[in-house]
This record gives structure tokens, sequence and C-alpha cells, in this order.
């Protein structure tokens, strides 16, 4: 089948240019995504590649309102992405002055540990919303999860009415896991889905990429659940993977960091609470 993917413009720009392909290259975007955990990933991407080792970013606004800081004179500003909007501009630290800027702010990240049963029932409930059901199997040790395209028929129901959805996608756990561990597993195989790794024909919004080899799938999928997981500072599996690929080759595999970024986006608007059921797949009575 011929392949019909079209490369976005960043995957384009990476490719002609070189950056990112080199492992310690990726390594480093990756762990500056990671310090940004309020910043869509996208967008913190967007700041790497204009400012690589930019330690807190903000608008001007919020520069004053804040922090009671402004933009130095001649300060450059860094374009980010706006949501339902086309760009808007943040200024990094070192190109403000004003009132001293509180350290704490410096270490972003919002220690929670474990994850309680209660968030992952809420994050399995919101994935309805992008036609993906979860189940838990009695799966062996070596096994924690797997995805896979299906089609079956779901009552959702809401607050003033109870209306039927396609479900395109199953998940399995292994009912073994703890909280933590089932948590990590979805991130994985979330970034299958939301990578485009798995084809469904109903599933048009997703990106068509189930052509990659397997080493590139997995190294998506895991670049996925390693950022979600640093992200919320919770114990990260794919660490161990990353780590030894990186150590041991000199480039990453032709992958799509626009995919891999976009996916940890999406995957945290479902976290959020952020998502709605998709209008397409409602099938009329």
């Amino acid at each position: 089948m011929a392949n019909k993917y079209r490369i976005p413009e960043l995957d384009k720009l990476f490719e002609e240019v070189g950056i990112y392909r080199k492992s310690n290259d990726f390594r480093d975007l990756l762990n500056f995504v990671k310090r940004f955990p309020k910043m869509a990933p996208y967008n913190a991407m967007l700041v790497h590649v204009q400012k690589p080792g930019s330690q807190f970013v903000a608008s001007a606004y919020d520069w004053a309102v804040k922090y009671d800081r402004k933009p130095k004179v001649g300060a450059r500003p860094l374009l980010i992405l706006r949501p339902f909007g086309p760009v808007a501009y943040v200024f990094e630290l070192n190109d403000t002055e004003g009132a001293p800027f509180p350290e704490a702010l410096l270490e972003p990240f919002k220690a929670e540990g474990d994850i309680p049963q209660s968030k992952l029932d809420a994050f399995v409930s919101s994935m309805l919303y992008e036609r993906i059901i979860v189940n838990e199997q009695d799966y062996g040790s070596t096994m924690a999860g797997v995805v896979k395209a299906i089609n079956e028929i779901l009552d959702y129901k809401t607050l003033n009415k109870s209306e039927r959805f396609n479900v395109l996608f199953g998940i399995a756990l292994n009912r073994n896991l703890n909280p933590t561990e089932e948590m990590a597993t979805l991130f994985h195989e979330l970034g299958h889905v939301f990578c485009g790794h798995i084809y469904h024909q109903k599933a048009k919004w997703l990106p068509q990429r189930h052509f990659l080899s397997q080493n590139e799938r997995e190294f998506e999928a895991e670049s996925v659940c390693w950022l979600l997981c640093e992200r919320l500072d919770i114990a990260n599996p794919s660490a161990e993977y990353l780590s030894g690929y990186l150590n041991s080759n000199d480039e990453i595999p032709s992958i799509s960091i626009d995919s891999v970024l976009k996916a940890v986006g999406l995957i945290e608007s479902i976290m959020a609470g952020k998502k709605t059921p998709r209008k397409e797949l409602l099938i009329k009575k």
C-alpha cells in the first residue's frame, strides 16, 4: 500500500537541517520538555528550538502581573502556539528585569509519587471520549498491556441523555499491576494510538503511520510514555529503554518528533478532563 502520510513541516525541518537526529540532541530535547509540565509539550519544544537552555518563560503580561518584571529593552520574544488562535509570544527569564524571581519556580515539578486508583479510574473514563475502552486481563509478569483496533458499540450516559458511540480501540491491561504501573502502561499504548501506529478506517483524525517499523513504533511510544511519566514525576518504566538506546546508538530511529509531542499533549488534555465525545462517531437513533 502506498505511503500517503504527509510529513509535518516541523519534521521536514528537523530532517533537512539534521536537528534532533543525534541521540544526545534528542535526549536534551526530552529533558527540556519535561522541565515545563505546565506548558504544552509542543510549545516547550518550540521554545527549545529558539532558545535552548531557557529556565522559565512567560508572556509580557504575566511577567508584569504575576512577577513584577518586564522584558528588557530589545529583548527577543519567543514564538509559541496559542489555543484557538495563531501564535503568542513569551520571554525567557534572563530577558526580563524587575523584582527578584522566586527560585522555587525554577524547579516546576509537581511531585505526585504514586498514582491513586481514583485518578486512574477518571483517566480510563475520559478515554471513552476518544473512543478507547480499557479492560483488565490476567496476563503473566512479562505482559503489561496491549492495544488493538476494534469495532464495538458503547452506550455513553451524560447527565441528560444516553447516546451510543462506536468504540474504535481497545486496551487490555495486566490486572496484576498497581495503579501507577497501569497508568504508565496506558501512556505507552496510547502513544501507539495517537502516533497513528494502529490503523482504523474510521479514525480519520489520527495520523496514518502504521507503515513504520516495529523499532520506530516502539521508540515513539516509549518516548511518549517517558515524557508523560517525567512530567508527572512518577515511576518511569521507559527510562531504561530510552537510556539504553540513546547510550548505544549515535542517532535515533527515523521517528516523527512532531507526532510524539502532539500525542503527549493530547493525552495530557484527556487527563485534565478537557475532552468531549467525538460527535462524528455518534450512532443516530
